[in-house]
């Protein structure tokens, strides 16, 4: 009985390692710039009691409302078969049924998506760039190679991720368990001399703060909500680690390590307010300052992992839900469908975060870019979560209310304090999420206008069947298998190979890949046949946003569906639509310029669906949209 008791623990062991080193560091180095630039940056707030304490009131309630509160205890509830992320969310709402409330829910949560893409553009960047910064700490001659040096570790970061995330969990989650110690222990060490910054637990000195700073105060909550930064990243990362790995992590070591380095912080200031130019390093004896830089270079690079794993994940599940052409994606487990690599989306985020390094220069200027983007996403997630509940969790419109109105306050709060960025640097993140939507909303539009062409002339698989018996053609051995997004209709791609090659082989799969909207479909459930005369067969796969589609290994296991999947007798024929742009009704001329381009540069169907190239046909038609 102990054997499978002991087998679990250790693999929940795993999977919270994993997490610690994947999924946390984001939130996990908010330390280094948060309460700083909350008190410093360009709030310029009196370094006294008063307001050491209030912002460090509303630092831990924040993690506790925010983190622990909503995502942990509520958002993450919301999974899509152990899926988390936006789009896992808003693939809930679409099992709902269509109205104008879901289709504009859909929306939001590909706006939500599209800003993600913009947060892990700037996290890696002012993530790497506060810990070199570190440097000046113990070395100030070195101010001008903070830049270059930020700009190496990036480079060599994103070169290690086709690893995948379980390799780079399993190295990354020993450094940060170090790291959340080294936090909790400053934090112990400074306290102990300071005991009553404890007080800051209280929520009054959080009222009081903005009652004596006004409008300056408020604007403060752009700046605090550094520290909640990460959340977001938990939920999308939930179908890597599972949702009580993280929960448990989060609970025995991160929260209490953060909130104790936080308050170690505020007992320094309250012990000596200069400090305030860099408080976290100044927590550390001047022996230990090379050391931590070290550590905390090593935690930033770490930081950024959640948002580049949780970007490959979103933009799996967006190939897979239409909303983006297909690209080239790495399968980096065989244990777990989360895990994967998508090169394309990984060297477009160098690229961004290097400009942005370059471009901004310091930590405190990015920070000026940064939770405009984020702060966004959340109030969209809380408006989707309190869907979800109403609607598919059954909660009264009462309890749904009393849930959603208090988070969104707190949500819109801090996207108020964050507008105000915008023309400091929270441009970006906006300009990016706004192309991102654009992006998802012309290829889906533009997909089904190539389909609303090709389908008007297309013939249904029956009566194709039907005409043929009356003039067979010739038939040669093995069987053909055409790819057609539409089942039920005969591909062009067939059509015309009968009319050029006046022959078609023995038997005839009509195969109709099919996207469902939960994260991943059973192998026994995978398939659906339709049997037709004259050896015609139609035949489904169904496939999750997680899965892999690998469709010819699936097709060989088909044994006793009356269809022979001979390897060398086997032939796959792929239809290459040429898109034409004209002035046919549709879309804008330049968002028809747009989806050409996308559908130019899609991967190649035959590596996307693991189809062996030796053995496949393209055949190209020409599509006016």
């Amino acid at each position: 009985m102990t054997a499978p008791i002991t087998a679990t623990a250790k693999r929940r062991a795993t999977l919270g390692l994993g997490a610690l080193g994947v999924v946390f560091g984001d939130i996990g180095t908010s330390p280094l710039y948060a309460l700083r630039e909350s008190l410093a940056g360009e709030n310029e707030l009196a370094v006294n009691e008063a307001n050491i304490l209030g912002v460090l009131s509303l630092i831990v309630w924040s993690l506790l409302i925010v983190v622990t509160l909503k995502y942990l205890v509520v958002v993450m509830r919301a999974d899509n078969d152990g899926e988390g992320g936006i789009l896992a969310l808003a693939a809930l709402i679409v099992k709902r049924g269509g109205n104008r409330r879901r289709a504009t829910l859909i929306m939001l949560a590909l706006f939500g998506t599209a800003l993600l893409y913009g947060d892990g553009m700037i996290t890696p960047a002012i993530s790497v760039l506060s810990a070199v910064e570190g440097i000046e700490v113990a070395a100030p001659s070195v101010h001008a190679w903070v830049k270059p040096i930020a700009a190496a570790i990036l480079i060599g970061l994103f070169a290690v991720q086709h690893r995948g995330t379980s390799t780079i969990g399993r190295f990354f989650g020993p450094v940060m368990v170090v790291w959340f110690g080294t936090l909790a222990l400053l934090g112990i060490a400074e306290m102990a001399g300071e005991p009553g910054v404890a007080r800051a637990l209280n929520p009054i000195w959080a009222v009081r703060f903005f009652s004596e700073n006004g409008g300056r105060g408020f604007l403060v909550l752009g700046s605090v909500f550094l520290v909640v930064t990460g959340g977001e990243a938990l939920y999308a990362d939930m179908g890597h680690f599972g949702r009580r790995s993280i929960q448990a992590v989060w609970y025995g070591l991160v929260l209490p390590s953060l909130v104790l380095n936080y308050f170690g912080q505020g007992a320094l200031l309250l012990r000596n307010p200069d400090a305030i130019e860099n408080p976290f390093f100044l927590l550390a004896p001047d022996w230990s300052h090379w050391p931590l830089t070290v550590l905390a270079t090593a935690a930033t690079v770490i930081a950024s992992q959640a948002l580049i794993t949780g970007a490959f994940s979103l933009t799996v599940q967006a190939i897979h839900l239409d909303y983006l052409p297909r690209l080239h994606t790495v399968q980096t487990s065989d244990e777990s469908r989360g895990h994967v690599y998508v090169p394309a989306i990984n060297w477009f985020l160098l690229s961004a975060c290097l400009i942005l390094v370059f471009a901004f220069g310091t930590s405190s200027r990015l920070a000026a870019a940064y939770g405009v983007a984020v702060t966004m996403t959340m109030v969209i997630t809380t408006l989707l979560v309190g869907h979800v509940a109403y609607h598919r969790w059954g909660w009264s419109a009462l309890a749904t209310s009393a849930l959603t109105w208090p988070l969104l306050v707190v949500d819109i709060a801090f996207a108020s304090a964050n507008v105000f960025k915008i023309p400091d640097g929270g441009w970006f993140p906006l300009l990016v999420g706004l192309l991102g939507f654009l992006i998802f909303t012309t290829w889906r539009t533009g997909r089904g206008l190539v389909a609303d062409r090709l389908e008007r002339k297309a013939l249904s698989v029956a009566d194709f069947v039907a005409g043929l018996a009356n003039d067979p053609p010739i038939r040669h051995l093995g069987t053909g298998v055409y790819l057609h997004r539409t089942p039920g209709l005969v591909p062009p791609v067939l059509l015309t190979n009968l009319r050029f090659n006046e022959s078609l082989h023995e038997q005839v799969v009509i195969l109709s890949i099919i996207s469902v909207d939960t994260p991943t479909v059973p192998a026994a459930a995978r398939a659906k046949f339709t049997h037709h005369p004259l050896g015609f067969h139609e035949l489904q796969l169904h496939y999750g946003y997680a899965d892999q589609p690998r469709v010819a290994d699936d097709l060989a296991k088909l044994v006793g569906s009356g269809v022979s999947f001979d390897e060398e007798l086997t032939t796959y024929f792929l239809g290459r639509e040429r898109v034409d742009v004209t002035d046919r009704p549709g879309m804008a001329i330049w968002r028809e310029h747009l989806f050409a381009f996308l559908h130019r540069n899609a991967a190649d169907p035959a590596q996307h669906f693991s189809i062996p190239r030796a053995h496949t046909v393209d055949i190209g038609t020409h599509v006016d949209i």
